[in-house]
């Protein structure tokens, strides 16, 4: 098979659109990850620079390089039906000379973590630095009854409510290791885009007002769960998950999507729980510039 390594630009969209659905299919993984959104902030862009292997018309492996803030990010896609041919390897090396020189740090991601794709990166020296499993659930199974712990009530994402949402997010999160401490303009930014979804997304509070606990949604997706550390093991999470994913099938959802840090079994039992299976590992790997 001759395989020719050309660049890639806006006009290949369709073509790693086509690729990125082959290895979503084979892989498992988020179904955002092969969307034309997310590919073209990966693909495309200033400073960005894609290159791809092609053997008669049809494209086997993509790449590209984008810059980050102190980190120059790499990602790439190998069609499973060619894997074990070099392409990986090929593909990661010619990222790696396209990647400016410099003191600044190297990143690779992946949406959906092989074993191969681990021990390649192991050899090219990279380290992971973070992953987190990809979890399903199915939406028309029954859920689980979860009721609110006594006392709690809980409140739909409004305006007024913002600070209660971001005091609980911070409480619950703050003691977690990476927690980024971003201030609640920089959060809220973060967590609403056009997919955003403030009906599913619901903030606790005790009895005095307290907030002790939320969760946050979008499209398919359950995008936080989080409580307050002296509220943990009391059934509150379970509850506003729970309460949340009953709101999304009520809106037509059949279907549901979570991340759950691999550092954090508790997360990953409370939602096996509910019936969530793992699908896929998205994981970063580091290493020093040149």
């Amino acid at each position: 098979m001759d395989v020719e390594w050309a660049p890639l630009s806006a006009g290949d969209a369709a073509r790693i659109a086509g690729l990125a659905g082959r290895c979503l299919e084979h892989d498992g993984g988020l179904p955002e990850t092969a969307s034309p959104a997310f590919l073209e902030r990966r693909y495309t862009g200033d400073g960005v620079s894609a290159v791809g292997a092609l053997a008669d018309g049809r494209l086997l492996a993509c790449g590209a390089v984008r810059p980050g803030p102190g980190t120059t990010v790499m990602t790439g896609l190998v069609d499973p039906a060619y894997r074990g041919l070099g392409l990986g390897s090929g593909l990661l090396d010619r990222l790696l000379g396209m990647a400016p020189d410099g003191p600044g740090r190297l990143r690779a991601e992946t949406e959906s973590l092989t074993r191969e794709a681990h021990e390649l990166f192991a050899s090219r020296g990279f380290e992971r630095t973070f992953a987190e499993d990809v979890h399903r659930l199915d939406l028309a199974r029954p859920l689980p009854r979860a009721p609110l712990p006594a006392g709690v009530r809980v409140e739909e994402w409004t305006a007024g409510d913002l600070d209660a949402f971001y005091a609980a997010y911070r409480g619950s999160f703050a003691d977690r290791p990476g927690f980024p401490g971003w201030s609640r303009d920089e959060w809220i930014g973060w967590l609403t885009d056009d997919t955003f979804l403030p009906a599913c997304s619901l903030v606790a509070r005790a009895g005095d007002g307290t907030p002790v606990g939320f969760v946050a949604c979008a499209e398919g997706f359950l995008i936080q769960v989080g409580c307050v550390p002296r509220w943990r093991r009391r059934g509150l999470g379970a509850a506003l998950a729970t309460l949340a994913l009953g709101r999304m099938r009520e809106r037509g959802d059949t279907e549901a999507f979570l991340d759950v840090n691999v550092d954090n079994p508790a997360s990953a039992a409370l939602f096996r729980s509910l019936g969530s299976t793992p699908i896929a590992r998205r994981a970063r790997y580091e290493r020093g510039g040149r």
